[in-house]
């Protein structure tokens, strides 16, 4: 607060400090004195050293206008700056206007019929669709840079999900360049020069063409963006002028094709036809057609209306080839779900904007606009084109496949006008050109994925050339691409690509679900035309595709995705991006307290949820971390284990050393990781540690998941004031709070470390309820006791049939489904009353002792005896044992002890010992 008082500014909001610190009275008046003299910045300020951390408002609100995200790629100094129509409109248009349309359209079409083929091209599209309206409302949610989907789906889903969704759809960019590839060869080879085959085989010519094209492209995509642009534009303008020819010949009737069909009648009675590839179709004895139709031939559209799926090796449904030299027939078994997967790759190009996201201009608005717009123009060209198609054919062209009844000619070709050609080239510039932006998108995510540095063994891609070029990821990218072309057919390509993209679809539409629902107060997008229900009918829409189209691709798909995720989860670098799967995690963590809180637990239910009490040393290392190793035995229980410790200190004194609490925090943390325990850390600083251990007992745990079981070590120096004291005082709280307490002694074997033999004793002297015996099975479940055998040793006196008590103990570990040998120690009762008589005795002398003392009523109800008198229940068959004669007792066991004291104070003891 500053006031103004005769021209001279007065602090009147300086913080309080000691007046006997003379350093800080000189750092006071140092203080006014700047201020006095016109350097008066600090009085916005209500600490004085918040002015050394804490910016000014002006400062702040600069920094967060200038703020750029970390993922920025390097602006490439050729083609960055790149607007709506050049960065995401036509690049989305030249990836989806790829092989399919040209060299598989008329074969989708008749096998599936045009109903069929409709169908699956809407259901591809629909999909498609669904996710580029998810896309548009994660893109326009904050700022999307380098890596666009990666960035989007890892910011939303976390870097577990974003990692693992990251690479398989680089993994699909990469295979999907391969297939454009192999698809331009097939072009270059059948339709254009076929004198280029130097081998028989032509799967061995793809194979070899297809990897020299894929070197020559990767070239190209090195040396700039800018020149891809530019190749980009002419290709695509190829592209539309070869759809055009294709509308404006069939439109017209204008193309012709001559073809030798067969005929015959199958076993039902049904008449089919098939071509022939033959010189001289007379001699033959085939018959002469006209492959193309009038548009307005409405009996040929409806003979094309229905499915015509065919095995592989027939010339027509369930007609077997009669000779593979002359006949047409299918390699291929079709089905409605094989022609789906097969012409799924066509539609998923619209992620090649989004993958150039470093390169736009506005990435928020260029990614909605662009990709919805090449995604629905898409959509009309493929409908419009199949509709067309089943109306200007007969269905034995369109089933030709490669052209093989009209010498190998193109069937989209021979329909257009004025010239095959025109075609032809359209559709290699098309595959090259989609090819070239799978090369540019591809290695741009990966370069993305290597940055945030989620995955350590991908950090070798994260550097770039002098040009803006991540040089290394796209080798990566060439040497997947290369598989691709190694596979060599384009039919068993696409499938595999159809499961990388449909992986990517289903968790971009999955993040905006989430998102959506979650409600998180920083999803705010500015694409509003979005609705959860879209995005879930997406996520539905794409993992039914996955299964239906091939079960098995999808199976190793989500194999591959599942083992990057648990890999990330494993080794990755860790990173909060305040993602929707936390959000998720948090509201369902919430809901299960609120349900877990609201009922009663039952006795099937129950489980140690340990509070464990670790001390610590001077340097703040957590000590007795042998508690850590019997925690982790007990995890067999599926428990919760609470790791507490007490940081002697002033909370308000902190301000001066912040870093005390964080500190002991990291070394229990590091400690729980050190002993592979799965647990949560509570650090409490008081001024004392009696005091600070009441406060961990009563705050530690929330709703209905707070400790039952308290796990502290026993007190070696317990004769110590402070030691007994904060010992008794831990009993007397679990008894207030009605936990029960554990106490362990001795050290315990290591995490690696297996028990080749030895026992687990269990003295069952009163009935606890049972906890001693379930302590002893749970760890007994560990491999470290697992080959230790359970011994369980209970008290009878002389009135009791003690063969009968072995019985009945033997029938409760049976209805227990436990394995133990079980002895019964008989005790005579002059025994017991010389033990009692002596006890008795022994108090009544610590009683004289206090009185010749002079202790005070206070200080008397600080001593041992005091706490196990008051708090022993009466009428009870309870042996109450003070703690020096507990400590007599394990002092001379050898081995590890543990000895459990239930809410009344009642004792029982587990000893392990070696054979």
């Amino acid at each position: 607060v500053s006031t103004q008082s005769t021209g001279r500014r007065e602090s009147l909001g300086v913080a309080l400090r000691d007046k006997g610190d003379k350093g800080e009275k000189n750092s006071e008046r140092t203080n006014l004195l700047d201020i006095e003299n016109g350097n008066s910045d600090q009085d916005l300020y209500l600490y004085q050293n918040e002015a050394k951390t804490a910016p000014k408002m002006s400062t702040f609100l600069s920094s967060i206008g200038s703020y750029n995200t970390t993922l920025q790629m390097k602006k490439n100094k050729e083609g960055a700056d790149l607007s709506t129509l050049m960065g995401v409109y036509l690049p989305c248009l030249q990836n989806i206007f790829g092989v399919i349309l040209f060299i598989r359209m008329p074969w989708v079409v008749g096998q599936a019929g045009v109903l069929q083929g409709c169908l699956i091209i809407g259901t591809c599209c629909l999909t498609t669709f669904l996710t580029s309206v998810s896309m548009s409302a994660i893109a326009t949610n904050g700022v999307v840079p380098a890596g666009g989907s990666y960035f989007m789906i890892s910011r939303s889903l976390g870097p577990q999900f974003g990692g693992a969704v990251g690479i398989i759809f680089f993994l699909g960019v990469s295979f999907a360049a391969s297939m454009y590839i192999v698809g331009a060869i097939e072009i270059l080879l059948n339709y254009l020069v076929p004198q280029m085959a130097i081998f028989a085989d032509k799967w061995h010519n793809m194979r070899l063409y297809g990897e020299i094209m894929l070197v020559i492209l990767s070239a190209t995509v090195a040396v700039g963006v800018k020149l891809v642009n530019k190749l980009a534009t002419l290709f695509l303008a190829c592209v539309i002028l070869s759809i055009l020819a294709i509308w404006v010949g069939i439109l017209g009737s204008l193309g012709s094709i001559d073809v030798c069909a067969m005929s015959g009648v199958n076993d039902e009675g049904l008449g089919y036809s098939y071509l022939v590839k033959v010189p001289n179709c007379t001699e033959f004895g085939g018959t002469e057609m006209e492959g193309l139709t009038n548009l307005l031939d409405l009996e040929n559209f409806k003979a094309n209306i229905g499915p015509y799926y065919q095995e592989s090796g027939t010339v027509a449904p369930g007609v077997p080839v009669g000779d593979k030299t002359t006949d047409v027939y299918s390699d291929l078994t079709t089905s409605f779900t094989i022609i789906l997967a097969i012409f799924f790759p066509s539609v998923t190009g619209i992620m090649a904007g989004s993958n150039r996201s470093g390169d736009l201009k506005n990435a928020q608005e260029s990614i909605p606009k662009g990709t919805i717009a090449a995604q629905v123009t898409t959509t009309i060209v493929y409908l419009v084109t199949a509709i067309l198609c089943g109306a200007a054919a007969t269905r034995e062209v369109l089933c030709d496949k490669y052209g093989e009844s009209i010498n190998g000619g193109l069937i989209m070709s021979l329909i257009a006008f004025p010239h095959p050609y025109v075609v032809v080239f359209g559709c290699l510039l098309s595959t090259v050109g989609a090819a070239l932006q799978c090369l540019i998108g591809a290695p741009r995510l990966l370069y993305a994925i290597a940055c945030d540095d989620v995955i350590p063994a991908l950090k070798f891609f994260s550097v770039t050339l002098g040009n803006g070029e991540p040089f290394r990821a796209l080798l990566a990218t060439f040497a997947i691409a290369t598989i691709g072309c190694i596979i060599g057919n384009v039919d068993l390509v696409a499938p595999i690509i159809t499961m990388f993209f449909l992986v990517c679809y289903s968790c971009v539409n999955l993040a905006c679900t989430l998102q959506s629902l979650l409600k998180a107060p920083n999803w705010r997008p500015r694409f509003t035309l979005y609705h959860w229900c879209t995005s879930l009918l997406g996520l539905v829409m794409c993992l039914t595709l996955m299964f239906i189209s091939n079960w098995y691709y999808a199976i190793v798909a989500l194999a591959i995705a599942t083992g990057i995720y648990k890999y990330i989860d494993f080794k990755g670098a860790e990173k909060e991006w305040g993602d929707g799967i936390r959000g998720l995690q948090l509201q369902a963590a919430r809901y299960s307290l609120l349900a877990a809180d609201h009922q009663s637990t039952h006795i099937k239910n129950w489980r140690p949820q340990l509070l464990a009490l670790l001390s610590h040393k001077e340097t703040l290392t957590p000590d007795n971390q042998g508690l850590l190793s019997f925690s982790r035995s007990l995890k067999h229980g599926n428990g919760l284990v609470i790791v507490g410790s007490v940081v002697p200190y002033d909370l308000i004194k902190l301000l001066e050393n912040e870093d005390v609490l964080e500190k002991q925090r990291q070394l229990l943390t590091d400690a729980l990781k050190e002993h592979k325990l799965e647990g949560f850390v509570q650090v409490t600083c008081e001024e004392s540690i009696p005091k600070g251990t009441t406060t961990l007992l009563q705050t530690a745990g929330l709703g209905g998941l707070k400790p039952n079981s308290i796990l502290m070590g026993w007190p070696e120096n317990w004769k110590s004031k402070n030691s007994y004291e904060n010992f008794s005082r831990v009993v007397r709280c679990a008894t207030v709070l009605k936990q029960s307490v554990m106490v362990a002694r001795g050290t315990f074997p290591q995490r690696k470390q297996k028990l080749s033999g030895g026992t687990i004793d269990l003295w069952w002297v009163v009935h606890d309820g049972g906890m001693m015996l379930l302590i002893a099975h749970l760890i007994k479940q560990h491999k470290t006791w697992r080959k230790c055998r359970l011994r369980i040793f209970t008290v009878a006196q002389l009135e009791d049939d003690s063969v009968k008590m072995r019985n009945d103990l033997k029938k409760i570990l049976y209805e227990l489904r436990i394995e133990a040998t079980v002895q019964v120690i008989e005790m005579s009762n002059k025994d017991i009353s010389a033990y009692t008589y002596e006890r008795t005795v022994n108090m009544a002398e610590r009683n004289k002792m206090m009185e010749y003392m002079g202790l005070t009523k206070r200080e008397k109800k600080r001593t041992l005896s005091f706490v196990v008198e008051s708090a022993h229940t009466p009428g009870t068959s309870a042996v109450d044992t003070t703690l020096q004669e507990v400590d007599q007792v394990l002092a001379e066991t050898e081995g590890m002890s543990i000895v459990c004291v239930t809410a009344t104070l009642t004792l029982s003891i587990v000893i392990s010992h070696d054979l």
